[in-house]
C-alpha cells in the first residue's frame, strides 16, 4: 500500500538516477563561463553554489548531481502540493510527474542556471498555492524566501516584484486584519531589500576583479544586450545621423550597410523566423565594430548599447513596439492569449466570489505573462528561458480539466 501511494516518488527516484547514470559531465555552453567565474551582470547565487561544490568535491560533476536531485525533488513536491489541494488521483500524480520531468532531460546536465531556476519556480509556486489556500506564517515565509533565491538567481525574475505585489493584494483582501497587512507588508520590503542589498553587497566586494569585468566589457553584457540588437534590426541607415559623434556615427553606418547587405533588418522581414536569423548576424557583425569604437571612445561595449539602443528605440519607438507584438507572433503566441483570457476570467470570479481558486488562476497566469513579457521586452526568445512558467501553466489547465471532468461525471 505504501509503494502505492508513493510510486510517483518512486518513479522520480528512478527518473533522476537513469539521468545521471546515463551521464553526470557537465555540459559547457557560452554563458557557463561567467557562472562559473563570477560575472558583475549575473546574480550571485549559482556561482555561489558552483563555488561552494568545487571547495567540497573538486568537481563540476558534484553541481550536476546536486541540481539533477534537487529538481526531482521539486517536482516531486509540487506534484504533492497539487494533489492535496485539488484531491487528484495516482494516475493524474504520475501524469503531471512526468510531464514536469522533460524539460530537465534537456537541461540537467549542463552548467546554466535553467535547471535550479526551474526547481526553485516549482518550489515557489507550490508555497504561494498553499499559502493563497492557507495564510500562515510557515508558507509565508517560504513562499518569501523562494522569491529571493530566483531574484539571486536570474536577473529575468525581476517580473516577480509586480507579481507579488498583485498576489498580496488578493491574499489581504481574503485575510483581511491588520496583522495580515503588516505580515505581507514586512515579506514585500524584504523581497525588495535582500536581494538588492545582496547583490550590491557581491558587486562591492568583486568591484576590482578584472576577470569578473572582461565578461561584461568585452561583449557587452547587460541590461542592453538584447535590446541593442532589436534597435538596429528595428533602424535603418539613416538613423546613424541621430548621433552627433562622428566615430558612432561611421560604425553604425558600416553595421548598417552590413545588415543591409545580409538582408537582416525589419524592413526584410518575411515571415516568422526572420528575427531569429537577423539576431545572430547582428550580434556577430557588430560584436567587433563595437569593441573597436569602445577603444577609440574609451567606454566599454556596454555603454555603447545602451546609448545606442535608447537614441535608436526613442526615435523608432513605434517600429520597437510593432517588433514586440511580432515576437509574440513569431514565436509562443498561444502562451500569451491563453493566460490572458485564464487571467480576465481569474480576475472577474474573484471580484464576484472572493474565491481562493480564482486568486490562484490569477496567481499562475501573471506569473507566465510576466516571465513572457520580460523574455520579449529584454531578451531573445527561448525554450530555455520561458520553460520556468510554461510547463506550471500547462499542468495547472490540466487540473482544471481533470477536476471539473470529475466533477461533470459526479453530476
Amino acid at each position: 500500500m505504501k509503494i502505492k501511494n508513493n510510486i510517483m516518488e518512486i518513479m522520480l527516484l528512478i527518473g533522476v538516477l537513469a539521468l545521471l547514470f546515463h551521464s553526470n559531465d557537465p555540459i559547457m555552453h557560452n554563458d557557463s563561463p561567467r557562472y562559473i567565474n563570477g560575472s558583475l551582470i549575473d546574480p550571485p547565487i549559482f556561482y555561489t553554489v558552483i563555488n561552494i561544490m568545487l571547495s567540497l568535491f573538486g568537481t563540476l560533476k558534484s553541481v550536476i548531481v546536486l541540481q539533477t536531485l534537487f529538481v526531482g525533488f521539486s517536482i516531486a513536491y509540487f506534484t504533492k502540493t497539487m494533489s492535496d489541494i485539488f484531491n487528484l488521483d495516482n494516475l493524474i500524480k504520475i501524469l503531471i510527474s512526468l510531464f514536469l520531468f522533460l524539460p530537465i532531460i534537456k537541461f540537467y546536465d549542463s552548467i546554466l542556471t535553467e535547471t535550479l531556476g526551474y526547481a526553485f519556480s516549482l518550489l515557489f509556486v507550490s508555497f504561494v498555492v498553499k499559502l493563497i489556500c492557507n495564510f500562515n506564517s510557515q508558507n509565508l515565509f517560504w513562499s518569501t524566501v523562494f522569491v529571493v533565491v530566483l531574484l539571486l538567481l536570474r536577473k529575468q525574475f525581476v517580473f516577480l516584484y509586480p507579481l507579488i505585489l498583485i498576489l498580496y493584494l488578493g491574499i489581504f483582501i481574503l485575510n483581511k486584519s491588520k496583522k495580515t497587512f503588516t505580515w505581507l507588508t514586512i515579506c514585500f520590503l524584504s523581497i525588495f531589500l535582500i536581494p538588492s542589498s545582496l547583490i550590491s553587497l557581491n558587486n562591492y566586494a568583486n568591484l576590482n576583479s578584472s576577470d569578473k569585468k572582461i565578461y561584461q566589457d568585452f561583449d557587452g553584457y547587460g541590461p542592453f544586450y538584447f535590446t541593442y540588437i532589436d534597435s538596429i534590426y528595428i533602424s535603418t541607415t539613416k538613423d546613424a545621423k541621430l548621433f552627433e559623434n562622428q566615430n558612432v556615427r561611421k560604425t553604425l553606418t558600416k553595421i548598417f550597410e552590413e545588415m543591409n547587405n545580409q538582408r537582416a533588418l525589419v524592413k526584410y522581414y518575411d515571415g516568422r523566423g526572420h528575427f531569429g536569423l537577423s539576431f545572430a548576424t547582428i550580434r556577430n557583425h557588430s560584436h567587433i565594430q563595437l569593441i573597436n569604437l569602445a577603444s577609440q571612445e574609451n567606454t566599454t561595449v556596454s555603454d555603447l548599447k545602451k546609448k545606442i539602443s535608447v537614441t535608436l528605440i526613442s526615435a523608432n519607438f513605434g517600429k520597437y513596439v510593432k517588433q514586440i507584438f511580432k515576437k509574440f507572433y513569431d514565436t509562443t503566441w498561444l502562451f500569451v492569449f491563453i493566460p490572458f483570457f485564464m487571467l480576465l476570467a481569474g480576475l472577474i470570479c474573484f471580484l464576484k466570489n472572493k474565491s481562493h481558486f480564482s486568486l490562484i488562476t490569477i496567481f499562475i497566469s501573471t506569473f507566465t505573462l510576466g516571465n513572457h513579457s520580460i523574455v520579449y521586452l529584454f531578451g531573445r526568445v527561448q525554450p530555455r528561458y520561458l520553460i520556468y512558467s510554461d510547463f506550471i501553466l500547462l499542468v495547472f489547465i490540466f487540473i482544471l480539466f481533470s477536476v471539473f471532468l470529475q466533477k461533470k461525471n459526479e453530476i
